[in-house]
């Protein structure tokens, strides 16, 4: 290969420094707060760790659950996003306004009946939580919990994907801080009765992240009180026009549902299937869990200044734009992502430390977290390009993606690699690989069509 030609392939591998500055403008607020969250999350299981093994695999899986249901309802702030960051690309900033009162009513009704029926799920799903009764009994406890505070991660969702959309990223920092800051100090208080709290155990970190969440919601409701946002876009007025936008919210929504249905879903069976192997075992994925959703959060970030800016740019009759946009910005979430996956290969002891001080757990999580190091990379890409065609409203194709890809290789690898093979989670966590790798390929195949571009929505 000549000198020229390799500097050619690395040009093409180099992102554009303007485009990607305006990612990261975008893409930093909501990196910081879904690391901020995710760090909660961190304090969270650390916390449940100072109680044993047992509360901590009880609140993995049942968190895994709750998620699984709630977060798959969620999507619809990705209905939200999509259709205001197209209708802001063109202008019409009062149908930006019509998109959010749609999005809030369809998150009361949906949210609500969780909230009302939360005693009952739990009780419906605690018993495939594990075979092992202590886990099941206080997962239960902890998904109760969690359920009562399932319409305000509903409304944060809607809330984060109008302001995401317009290009406002920096609320769902603020909102995000709110959230973390409470629900830390409730969790300080709560769990162990300090400040003056009763000692709750597994049942106050589920409160407190409840609580918490409502914190949040009244940030989103206050800030958008502000004439800045009611009076420029019509907020909370005219709920009657809005009616007429929650039919392309929910087309727009259905596939990203169905797709962390399958998601959350197929991580559900996947935990059910460690917990087969061992409590231990079950307590170092928990970890996994924890670490690799902290990891993936500056590329979830990078995904939704992605997304924005291809809505906003098919809005402005820029497809071109659109589509450099979000192969640089999958091109900076590869290399950031594989800085992550790094850490994981060079220092996987020292990182199941800040968790726990269990040997145990520390050696059956370590060489996983080595192995999930390598496709760091992977997972950028996928997530990045998922995001973007998300934004150009192709949510069917990466709901389609996703079926497969959970069904044919993620779920069927981890079950027989971690049981069959007897390969314990270091076999089951390949799956984890396999996932990346096939979902960043069908990601980029699909995004290099082109036909995304021509979605109307």
């Amino acid at each position: 290969m000549s000198v020229a030609s390799f500097s050619k392939i690395l040009r093409r591998m180099r992102p554009h420094p303007v485009r990607v500055r305006k990612v990261i403008r975008l893409a930093y607020p909501v990196a910081l707060g879904m690391i901020s969250i995710t760090l909660l999350n961190v304090v969270d299981t650390a916390m449940l760790g100072r109680l044993g093994s047992t509360p901590l695999a009880a609140a993995g899986i049942s968190g895994v659950a709750y998620f699984a249901i709630v977060f798959s309802i969620a999507g619809i702030g990705i209905g939200v996003q999509t259709l205001t960051a197209r209708r802001y690309g063109e202008g019409e900033l009062l149908q930006c306004g019509q998109v959010l009162n749609a999005g809030i009513m369809l998150a009361l009704l949906a949210g609500i009946p969780l909230v009302l029926a939360s005693g009952a799920i739990a009780q419906g799903l605690s018993p495939f939580l594990s075979q092992h009764g202590d886990v099941v009994s206080l997962g239960a406890i902890y998904m109760r919990y969690r359920f009562l505070g399932a319409v305000f991660l509903l409304l944060n969702m809607v809330y984060r994907g109008f302001y995401n959309g317009i290009g406002d990223t920096k609320q769902q920092l603020v909102s995000a801080i709110i959230v973390t800051v409470s629900n830390i100090l409730l969790d300080y208080a709560l769990i162990f009765g300090n400040l003056g709290s009763p000692k709750m155990g597994i049942a106050g970190a589920a409160i407190a992240s409840s609580l918490a969440t409502a914190f949040g919601s009244a940030y989103f409701l206050g800030i958008s009180l502000m004439p800045k946002y009611r009076e420029v876009y019509r907020l909370y007025r005219h709920f009657v026009h809005a009616l007429s936008r929650i039919q392309p919210i929910v087309r727009l929504s259905l596939p990203v549902m169905g797709q962390r249905l399958m998601s959350n879903g197929s991580f559900f069976v996947f935990f059910s299937i460690v917990a087969r192997i061992g409590t231990l075992e079950l307590a170092a994925s928990n970890i996994i869990r924890s670490v690799i959703g902290l990891s993936i959060m500056p590329a979830i970030g990078i995904g939704v200044a992605a997304m924005t800016l291809v809505g906003q740019n098919l809005g402005a009759k820029k497809p071109d734009e659109a589509e450099v946009f979000a192969w640089d910005a999958a091109k900076l979430a590869a290399y950031l992502m594989a800085a992550v996956g790094l850490l994981f290969v060079a220092f996987p002891r020292f990182i199941f430390m800040i968790y726990t001080s269990d040997p145990a757990v520390i050696a059956l999580g370590r060489i996983p977290l080595v192995f999930l190091g390598l496709t760091q990379a992977f997972g950028g890409i996928s997530l990045v390009l998922e995001q973007s065609l998300q934004g150009a409203g192709n949510t069917r194709y990466v709901m389609l993606a996703e079926v497969l890809v959970c069904s044919l290789f993620y779920l069927p690898v981890a079950y027989l690699l971690g049981i069959r093979a007897h390969l314990g989670i270091t076999g089951a966590w390949l799956g984890e690989l396999v996932y990346w790798i096939m979902m960043s390929s069908l990601m980029a195949a699909k995004f290099r069509t082109g036909t995304w571009k021509s979605i109307k929505v």
